[in-house]
């Protein structure tokens, strides 16, 4: 989902923003950070003590966004949550761009610059739910999925975020014990709850609020940006790689509710969802000349309507993954999770649906790669 047009920036219109970003390339890029608390109220602003660096967001790790940032001031690092932006500024209009919250690492210092300079990595505000339960974690028989999502996220400390209520009334049928695991964390159990009533996994927005909402296949979203190779409103770069590799791909799945034990034995629309992908480009049945099945996926959802939506997200990835293209473009900080692109270009094809699943923006005005998945 792309940061919307108009907001934070509410006093310019949509197609002002649209103008700095696309059509002027002479605009001025600046960048900046802020030191922020749980609740994302400011604590500081850094100004020249905020030197640069970079945000990455790729959109398929666990941890969804990270950044290299330098700093000359001390923080108290570790625990310390910054917010850095990106501006825009040309013809007496500047637009500001929020790139996610992220707590810092401890730093390596330049010791021979006089002050020192920190270079640090930054993780996604979702790293405190990264942690390890270390002990078993069981949600009672009865209690909403989201409500219990939600728990975890207040008790890990939490103070802003976003839940969709579509599926507010969704109750465990029975209750779920995660047992004690090496490897588990808070996040794996959210996205397991979310999971089963057919919500993606959870994500922070550019702000630094979680999101947690039904999973949408990309087709089924508007486009959120165009992207062509005018001559006034090409942003991208000459150098484009599209990668092709499908071989091994499925092109059939089968999901099972696996946690109806006290009901029918599953069939097919009542605890079973079999999807075949009959001619949806070079991994469909038509396009391979045969079938090829993919491992049966065992959900744990709260109905037939979730085992769908869950598989489907699924299914999606391993069909978009097998088509990606590698590029650079002009600086868009409107850019963030999942972004929904339509691009025309005669090298790639016309209008080519593209599903946008990582780039980098440097902090000093470079262009942004991007690594896009064709849909």
């Amino acid at each position: 989902m792309q940061q919307p047009i108009a907001a934070p920036r509410e006093t310019l219109t949509v197609a002002q923003v649209v103008r700095l970003i696309q059509d002027v390339p002479a605009a001025v890029f600046g960048c900046g950070c802020d030191v922020i608390d749980m609740n994302l109220n400011v604590l500081a602003e850094l100004g020249g003590d905020f030197k640069g660096g970079s945000v990455t967001r790729s959109a398929y790790a666990d941890l969804h966004g990270t950044g290299r940032f330098e700093f000359a001031t001390e923080l108290d690092w570790g625990a310390a949550i910054v917010r850095p932006w990106a501006s825009l500024s040309a013809e007496d209009v500047t637009a500001r761009f929020h790139l996610g919250a992220y707590f810092v690492s401890i730093p390596a210092r330049q010791l021979e610059e006089d002050p020192p300079t920190y270079e640090v990595q930054g993780y996604d505000i979702l790293s405190a739910l990264n942690d390890r339960v270390g002990e078993s974690y069981a949600v009672d028989a009865g209690v909403t999925y989201l409500t219990a999502a939600e728990t975890i996220l207040l008790e890990r400390g939490y103070l802003q975020y976003v839940i969709d209520q579509e599926s507010a009334a969704a109750v465990l049928p029975s209750a779920r014990v995660w047992p004690i695991d090496d490897n588990r964390t808070w996040l794996h159990i959210v996205n397991d709850l979310l999971g089963a009533v057919g919500y993606q996994g959870v994500w922070s927005d550019w702000d630094g609020r979680l999101r947690l909402q039904p999973y949408q296949a990309p087709l089924d979203r508007a486009p959120e940006w165009y992207y062509d190779t005018g001559p006034d409103t090409s942003m991208l770069s000459p150098a484009r790689l599209q990668r092709d590799d499908f071989y091994d791909a499925p092109n059939r799945w089968i999901a099972v509710r696996s946690n109806n034990v006290d009901g029918p034995a599953p069939v097919e629309g009542n605890g079973i969802f079999t999807y075949v992908n009959d001619s949806d480009g070079p991994t469909s049945v038509a396009a391979r000349g045969r079938t090829i099945t993919a491992d049966i996926m065992q959900l744990d959802v709260a109905d037939q309507a979730s085992l769908e939506r869950a598989a489907m997200s699924r299914i999606d990835a391993d069909i978009r993954r097998k088509s990606t293209i590698e590029l650079a473009t002009w600086p868009n900080p409107l850019h963030w999770h999942f972004d929904r692109l339509l691009v025309n270009d005669p090298g790639l094809g016309a209008n080519l649906e593209i599903l946008s699943t990582g780039w980098t923006l440097p902090l000093d005005g470079g262009d942004q790669t991007h690594l896009w998945s064709v849909l």
